[in-house]
């Protein structure tokens, strides 16, 4: 271990520029992945327990709000609660008391039942009923009340860019009663949630219909029979619908932006072979450096194994030193001061556990494979052809 380290420390600046690069390498591949966490958060999030009830054809149709008692009695149906998306831009003026326009989504909803089918949703016991007991009061999810800068008490003006009220207006007026949190670490704490009778009496269009339905499941084996069942019900209708499970629906909405993950796995395949590149060029002129001395090393007793393991330990050494940094900075970042580097796209920003084991695991791996070749041949060397040169 002692000669390992004296070893390293024999080119300090090269030693240093290496650690940094396999940790900015390493860094790039967490922030990737917390970035393929945040376009997956909504399948985290999903409930095997929860199906979604949407029209056939497309999510831009609505369905007939009567369809939710008709749900409802569907055998293996626990509670059912409809969804309409309302697509609003907030209208708060900045400290400058210029208009600044935030987006994030919006619901309205059958609160009592939207907070029995989601546990999920935390909510102090006074601010749930305030909530169920104004007719124009909202729910906040806590990131983004404080990313507006909105408490209990405020209110909060909307210009929805789908729905006018009666009077012509597309402006909505909401009282701020109850700030949500949840333990989950994927459930989206940027949505707003409302009373849909508030909203379905004050529209001008489309009044008596609903976006989607979300179904509790007794039994999530039976989900395929529950929604098949569902849809039978509805089959020859003028509005026919489409059961999925809510997973599925996530995934379908993650569908529309394309295969961003793939693409974000292909940039992190480039970065790790980069990496790998970087630390093999290291090692391979640290152990041609190296050819006399370690001919005196076995002239003085080491053996070819002992040789080996030096040099495996070195480039593994200067990789996992590299992961320190880089993952240990990637991890404070995100999981210790929650930045986010887009928050009106990323609702959820994080890095997992299990990205964090498998850019350690890379490290390891790059430290043995730009080790191995160098390692071996400074096994094989011969004492007597490493030092003809001494």
């Amino acid at each position: 271990m002692r000669l390992l380290l004296l070893n390293l420390r024999r080119k300090p600046l090269r030693t240093v520029l290496t650690t940094l690069g396999v940790a900015v390498a390493l860094l790039l591949f967490c922030f990737l992945e917390a970035v393929v966490t945040s376009f997956n958060a909504g399948v985290n999030m999903s409930d095997a327990s929860r199906l979604v009830v949407q029209h056939k054809e497309s999510l831009a149709f609505q369905q007939p709000k009567s369809y939710g008692p008709l749900i409802a009695q569907t055998d293996g149906v626990t509670g059912v609660v409809g969804v309409s998306w309302f697509g609003g831009l907030s209208q708060e003026p900045d400290a400058h008391g210029e208009k600044r326009e935030e987006f994030f989504a919006q619901f309205a909803t059958d609160l009592e039942k939207y907070l029995q089918l989601y546990p999920e949703v935390q909510l102090p016991a006074d601010q749930r009923a305030e909530l169920l007991s104004d007719r124009m009061g909202c729910m906040l999810g806590a990131k983004i009340a404080d990313r507006l800068g909105k408490k209990i008490g405020d209110r909060l003006v909307l210009h929805s860019t789908i729905w006018t009220q009666t009077n012509g207006s597309s402006v909505w007026e909401f009282n701020v009663r109850a700030l949500y949190t949840t333990d989950s670490p994927t459930f989206d704490q940027t949505m707003m949630f409302f009373h849909f009778a508030r909203f379905d009496e004050a529209r001008r269009f489309a009044r008596g219909t609903t976006s989607l339905y979300f179904v509790g499941v007794s039994d999530p084996s039976r989900n395929m029979e529950v929604a098949t069942a569902i849809d039978a019900r509805f089959a020859n209708s003028p509005f026919e619908t489409r059961t999925m499970t809510e997973k599925a629906f996530n995934l379908q909405i993650v569908g529309m932006l394309g295969n961003f993950q793939l693409l974000l796995r292909s940039i992190g395949s480039a970065i790790v072979l980069t990496m790998l590149l970087v630390a093999a060029n290291t090692m391979m002129m640290s152990a041609r450096e190296r050819t006399r001395e370690m001919g005196i090393l076995k002239a003085i007793g080491f053996t070819d194994g002992h040789v080996f393991l030096l040099l495996i330990g070195e480039a593994m050494a200067l990789s996992l030193l590299g992961a320190v940094v880089g993952v240990g900075l990637a991890w404070l970042l995100a999981n210790v001061l929650h930045i986010n580097p887009i928050p009106d796209f990323f609702t959820v920003f994080f890095l997992p556990l299990e990205s964090i084991l498998a850019a350690f695991g890379l490290a390891a791996l790059t430290g043995l494979i730009s080790g191995i070749v160098p390692a071996v041949t400074g096994m094989r060397l011969k004492a007597t052809e490493a030092l003809r040169s001494v």
